[in-house]
């Protein structure tokens, strides 16, 4: 085949025109793994292709010549529409899945069509050659039929819904993406306008191959300018753009080079921050970074002032490198002030709660405790943690307390109320009620929670109500019991000292009604004797045993003071309670008995000469009632027990050095004093 060449200078927007399409093609190619640029490389490459063989087509003049290169450049025409379709699918992130079936749908029918076109000798549904025109360059004429608008079609559908599909989502995105879609969309309009132009007959040549030159100039402004490959793309609108948390990314300057809607907000930063450098934007944020020199992931928190006003906010902080620490860093924000400030004000509410509040581990270690746990116990938290929750308690009450413990561990989620005694500031008994819920396998507890308070006052007033209670019962049963006898006595000698006038009948109803009047005195002491005393003072115990003895014997009978001191007592109830002894003494052994007294490191006692009490009853003469005085009221030992016992003291009977009865108290403070017997 004999051709003459020509030359014209459209050839040089041509050639620039595959080497723009084939540069993009090849970088595309490079970032393979990112969403869309496979597409865009068969984009570019099929330009390329197509602008190559137009140039091949226009150098020579023949008809047959020109005509093989139009057929054959249908390869990169086939190639282009579809692939700009799936490059608007993947760059929009629509949600039209691109999968293999997909892109199969959208290119076997436009390779299908090419292939008609391109084989247009054989059946010439595409076209027939009219005419050959010289002017401005010699270029072959057709006249196109049926088969070649319907591939044209196709392809413009293509590349309008691709189109479409790109300019939704990009009018929605910031200046620098919006930027970057928009450079991609004007380089495709240019082409397809020049397309359609030259379909409808505006032109001779077909400018659509040197469009690809100014297309192939908005690509590489979206590479090289607005990053097309480094950035995200429109995807990145529905993830980062409509996110909650700030995101911002860095480079290895430090200079902003992306940032959302929320790190405007958070930050207080304009929309001309890209390429600003961090420190100028957000100083604490920068400083925080300074620290980070290993490229790893870090958390952190920072107290940033926002809005310049002094109101400060806490953002949660976390750095990422990109690739290696030279090549920047992604910051993730999040605004942590409300949470900072809710842990605060709960972190506030436990230490100045009057409550106890404690984490143990499924062992019993401590592993958290409140400030107010040392108020309890005299030991500050530090000291607590980490050693047995049960090392404060009483050895008492250790073996209930573990069980109630082990319950609890055992059943998930559970709770149990419990009390327990445990050891105060000074060493005293402090009982406190506590609730503990199985928390172990809670993700951010992993503990069993305590909750303690302090309910010895309660305990202590409920024992007071109790005993007066208790008093209230004896009473009534002294009224309704004990003096129903002589009631009846005084009655009926009444009645018959009425009847016989008999003098001596009024005697006896005489003696009745004194011993009832000594019945209600004696019930009346026992109930007000049964109160707690609460605040006790320090007596000489001598003093008192005098006083007691004055008030009740004759001068046949001799006290010995043997050792004295002062007891922590209610001098009243002290007296009252000695008295009795005293007069029990008396009553039992006779107006010359002799009395020894004294106090002991932690009581006192009283010993009598008399008949001693026998062995099989002394659990008894305590009891109200129990007497074995015919004359008595049975209150007396009674009271005195009431007294000792409201003191928290104990008492018991023993037998003396003479056999008589030696009452012994303990539990008292005593502070030991003379010990030289006085009488």
């Amino acid at each position: 085949m004999h051709e003459a060449w020509q030359f014209h200078p459209v050839f040089v927007p041509l050639i620039a025109s595959v080497l723009l399409a084939g540069t993009i093609a090849t970088y595309s190619f490079r970032y393979r793994s990112t969403p869309g640029s496979n597409a865009l490389g068969a984009i570019t490459a099929a330009s390329a292709w197509w602008s190559a063989l137009y140039l091949v087509q226009l150098v020579g003049t023949g008809v047959e010549w020109q005509l093989f290169w139009v057929r054959l450049s249908y390869v990169g025409v086939a190639v282009l529409p579809p692939a700009w379709f799936v490059f608007a699918l993947q760059y929009a992130d629509s949600r039209i899945p691109v999968t293999r079936r997909v892109i199969a749908a959208v290119t076997i029918p436009s390779v299908l069509l090419s292939a008609a076109v391109a084989t247009n000798p054989l059946h010439g549904l595409a076209w027939t050659t009219a005419s050959v025109t010289d002017v401005p360059i010699v270029v072959v004429q057709r006249d196109f039929r049926v088969g070649y608008y319907v591939q044209v079609v196709y392809s413009y559908l293509l590349i309008l819904l691709g189109m479409s599909i790109l300019f939704r989502r990009v009018v929605r995105l910031r200046r620098i993406l919006r930027t970057q879609g928009l450079a991609v969309l004007g380089g495709v309009a240019i082409s397809l306008g020049a397309n359609v132009y030259w379909v409808l007959g505006g032109s001779v040549l077909n400018y659509t191959s040197i469009a690809f030159a100014g297309s192939g100039v908005l690509f590489a402004l979206a590479l090289f300018r607005y990053r097309l490959f480094d950035l995200v793309p429109v995807a990145r609108d529905t993830v980062v753009e409509e996110m909650r948390d700030a995101y911002v990314v860095l480079d290895g300057d430090r200079r902003v080079v992306d940032l959302n809607p929320a790190a405007r907000r958070l930050l207080s930063i304009a929309d001309d921050s890209i390429g600003r450098d961090l420190s100028t934007l957000a100083p604490a944020i920068d400083d925080l970074l300074d620290d980070e020199q290993s490229g790893d992931k870090r958390d952190s928190t920072v107290v940033f002032d926002a809005d310049g006003d002094g109101t400060h906010r806490y953002l949660e902080v976390r750095s990422s490198p990109l690739t290696d620490a030279d090549d920047g860093t992604v910051v993730i924000i999040r605004d942590a002030t409300e949470r900072q400030r809710a842990q605060r004000r709960f972190q506030s509410s436990i230490e100045h709660a009057s409550d106890v509040v404690a984490v143990l581990d499924a062992e019993g270690t401590t592993e958290y405790v409140s400030p107010p746990i040392e108020a309890l116990t005299g030991r500050a938290p530090s000291d607590i943690v980490g050693e047995s929750i049960f090392n404060l308690g009483d050895d008492s009450d250790l073996d209930s307390v573990k069980r109630t413990f082990d319950r609890i561990c055992e059943h998930p989620g559970g709770a149990e109320r419990f009390e327990a005694r445990i050891t105060g500031p000074e060493g005293e008994p402090v009982v406190v009620e506590g609730i503990g819920r199985n928390l172990l396998d809670e993700p951010f507890v992993e503990g069993v929670v305590l909750n303690l308070r302090d309910i010895t006052d309660r305990k202590r007033r409920e024992r007071r109500l109790a005993r007066a209670n208790e008093r209230l019962e004896r009473f009534a049963s002294v009224v309704s019991h004990d003096l129903r006898n002589p009631l009846n006595v005084a009655s009926g000698h009444l009645e018959l000292a009425r009847e016989t006038g008999d003098d001596g009948h009024a005697e006896t109803a005489q003696h009745a009604l004194d011993r009832m009047d000594d019945i209600i005195q004696d019930a009346l002491s026992l109930a007000r004797h049964g109160r707690l005393v609460e605040d006790p003072e320090p007596v000489r115990f001598g003093d008192i045993a005098s006083l007691a003895w004055d008030g009740v014997v004759t001068d046949d009978a001799r006290l010995a003071v043997e050792s004295d001191g002062t007891v922590a007592a209610d001098p009243d109830r002290l007296r009252r309670l000695l008295e009795n002894l005293v007069r029990n003494a008396f009553e039992h052994g006779g107006n010359d008995i002799t009395l020894w007294v004294g106090v002991t490191d932690d009581g006192f006692y009283v010993e009598d000469s008399g008949e001693g009490i026998p062995a099989d009853r002394r659990d008894d003469i305590f009891e109200s009632g129990f007497s074995t005085n015919r004359g008595g009221t049975g209150l007396g030992l009674a009271i005195v027990a009431e007294i000792a016992d409201a003191h928290g003291w104990e008492i018991r009977v023993e037998t003396g050095r003479d056999g008589g009865a030696r009452f012994v108290v303990s539990g008292a403070s005593v502070t030991l004093g003379e010990t030289a017997s006085r009488t």
